[in-house]
């Protein structure tokens, strides 16, 4: 079936532009590893430019805003894709007749809002100490990126004041690994959100998406699925690093050396703190496994005819930390997804989720359907 996948255009985030002959769509979100450190979402657009030669869009130029926008979206207020362009190449072709090159493409190249920070220098702010949406509040108003934290009702952890002597990009990995957190950052115009793990989604809580290999009319078929043994995500000890405290080592009950040894540097603001976090990896991530990696789907070929880009009525900005479920050969696994990459032609598109296994999320969550499971899901932190 037809994939009419939108990419849009704007100076100004507000009013988008449609473009046409758009040839080719691919699309990275997220992370691939549930203990990777975030990079900035990216896309590339491949379209014809017949007319660019004689008459250029003079706004397709770094900094201009990107969107793409899915054949199925429900989520009409957000994207599969929203960014800024970061280079445009043109590769011109023969012949040229009548101001016309029907042999020119034009290649776009996109970053999400988290390339900006990225690349801001922190300049050895003293960021004052304070809750997360505290100090995201502090860090939009120095790079004009909005900061957004999502999580349940509750107290907030303090994270620790400091000197931002790297990056700003620099310092929200700090906050994200602190808070063992995800991150979407193409969901709105220059806005990063930082997605506690205990935050439930209200739209998608209950409503888990099921990928299998005998579909029926509700789920969503794949045709390539990956295992592996989640060495990167297996450590028998843990290090932790507080900027406001001591370090705290725990070794995984049962362990012996040599350890596997996770060590990181965070954002808690004391000792009891890391302590308490540093047992809470070692019960997330001490057990070796052999579970799901990825599941690769082709969308027209979907029991859902295409729907892939509205999961649990998201859009792909959404997905990571989203529940999903896997059956494969009449087992079912629960797991979370990491990230997505989409490549989408007119004719087709292929989704491929990254996921982590749910035994490396399982959280005791009061009133949750899903994380309400005592005796079996772990305590947070």
């Amino acid at each position: 079936m037809p994939q009419t996948y939108k990419v849009k255009y704007s100076a100004d985030g507000v009013t988008f532009t449609a473009l046409t002959n758009v040839q080719g769509i691919n699309i990275k979100l997220g992370r691939e590893k549930q203990l990777d450190a975030y990079n900035a979402s990216n896309a590339e657009i491949e379209l014809r430019y017949p007319n660019g030669y004689a008459s250029p869009i003079a706004d397709l130029k770094t900094g201009t805003y990107i969107k793409i926008e899915g054949p199925n979206q429900l989520d009409t207020s957000a994207s599969s894709f929203l960014g800024r362009i970061r280079d445009v190449q043109v590769r011109y072709g023969i012949p040229y007749k009548s101001s016309l090159g029907n042999a020119d493409y034009l290649t776009i190249s996109c970053e999400g809002f988290f390339a900006a920070v990225a690349r801001m220098n922190g300049n050895n702010y003293a960021l004052a100490s304070g809750a997360p949406q505290t100090q995201l509040t502090v860090s939009n108003s120095i790079t004009g990126v909005t900061g957004a934290y999502l999580r349940p009702q509750g107290t907030d952890p303090v994270m620790v004041g400091l000197n931002i002597t790297g990056t700003w990009g620099d310092w929200y990995n700090q906050l994200l690994t602190t808070l063992n957190g995800r991150m979407w950052d193409t969901n709105l115009v220059n806005e990063i959100k930082v997605v506690s793990p205990f935050y439930q989604n209200p739209v998608t809580e209950g409503a888990t998406p099921v990928f299998s290999d005998t579909p029926t009319s509700a789920q969503y078929s794949y045709d390539q699925i990956d295992f592996n043994s989640y060495a990167d995500n297996y450590w028998t000890q843990v290090s932790v690093t507080p900027l406001g405290g001591s370090v705290v080592t725990v070794t995984q009950a049962g362990a012996t050396t040599p350890y596997r040894t996770y060590t990181i540097n965070t954002l808690n603001s004391s000792t009891g703190q890391a302590t308490d976090f540093a047992n809470y990896l070692a019960s997330l991530y001490g057990t070796a496994q052999f579970r799901i990696a990825s599941v690769s789907c082709l969308s027209e070929a979907t029991q859902r005819n295409g729907f892939l880009d509205s999961l649990g009525s998201q859009s792909p900005a959404s997905y990571p930390g989203m529940r999903c479920s896997v059956t494969f050969r009449g087992t079912s696994y629960p797991a979370i997804i990491e990230g997505v990459t989409i490549s989408a032609t007119p004719e087709s598109s292929r989704y491929t989720f990254t996921l982590s296994s749910a035994e490396q999320n399982n959280y005791l969550i009061l009133d949750s359907t899903v994380y309400g499971t005592l005796d079996y899901n772990k305590l947070g932190y």
